[in-house]
């Protein structure tokens, strides 16, 4: 089984919970040989000593390459753009799966490994809010947070090199979310969200996923599942100093404005791409 995921300094708490429910949750039997790459930026050596010490599996770090300058992002990280290209990162093989690194698991994956993709290139669940970039559209959005590649066809299809060019030519407000969707449109399996549960109060989860703010090291009453797992890691300690730190006026803050941005992003981001591209139809017609 091979693993994908990508974190910062900010998501070390959450990286490393992630880490240690896969040895929690991992059933050995099926599957001893699991290898996992985390693509880093800005955790230092003793750190990621730390995390590696979360499980028991092969871990592999490699270092974030800078993306195209022409990929935007409305907000957040671009180590979001990481799931675009995963061949640049891991000799996958045939199958590959993306974790987020704001999650945990709380079942074995093995029947998400063996999936059945039916010829689709990824599986996916849907998004919980749908398509933020138009809130008219009703069809099936996917959501990134957990994904399931077929390698093979994803290679074939040239996907890294479409999706990419499809985010550099718009302004999506949910990162490389946007441009998924907009490549795969039909070409993606809806899979149960079990796997990819932003309900945190669903006993039948395999993966939670912490999608909203404040993530739980930011919290000050983070979710149980969570604590528990994060307590037998190396990082428990700083636990109560990531809580205090969530207390100050600059975070509650941030977390307002989060509150209130959604529903400006969606005009922002059209206006954006509208500008972005009239700047590139002038670059042609006055070369």
């Amino acid at each position: 089984m091979k693993i994908l995921t990508a974190g910062d300094k900010n998501y070390i708490p959450g990286l490393a919970t992630m880490l240690k429910s896969l040895e929690l949750n991992l059933n050995k039997d099926n599957y001893k040989k699991v290898e996992i790459t985390i693509v880093s930026k800005d955790i230092n050596a003793k750190e990621k000593k730390q995390l590696e010490s979360c499980c028991n599996y092969q871990i592999e770090w490699k270092d974030f390459i800078s993306v195209d300058g022409g990929l935007l992002s409305m907000f957040g990280s671009r180590l979001s753009y990481v799931k675009m290209m995963p061949e640049k990162y891991v000799n996958a093989g045939d199958r590959l799966i993306w974790i987020d690194s704001d999650t945990i698991v709380l079942g074995d994956l093995a029947p998400l490994w063996t999936m059945d993709l039916e010829g689709m290139a990824i599986a996916a669940t849907p998004n919980p809010w749908g398509n933020p970039n138009n809130s008219q559209d009703r069809k099936p959005y996917l959501n990134t947070g957990v994904l399931l590649y077929d390698m093979q066809i994803w290679n074939e299809e040239n996907l890294s090199e479409k999706i990419k060019e499809n985010a550099i030519n718009n302004v999506w407000n949910d990162h490389e979310q946007g441009a998924f969707n907009s490549v795969l449109i039909g070409r993606w399996k809806n899979m149960d969200r079990i796997w990819n549960n932003e309900n945190t109060d669903d006993i039948s989860t395999r993966i939670m996923h912490f999608i909203y703010k404040p993530k739980p090291w930011e919290s000050p009453t983070p979710n149980q599942h969570w604590v528990k797992i994060f307590s037998q890691t190396p990082f428990k300690d700083d636990l109560k100093k990531m809580q205090n730190r969530s207390q100050g006026w600059l975070f509650k803050l941030k977390l307002k404005y989060g509150k209130w941005y959604g529903w400006v992003r969606e005009p922002m981001a059209k206006f954006k791409s509208f500008y972005k591209r009239k700047g590139r139809n002038n670059s042609i017609d006055n070369p």
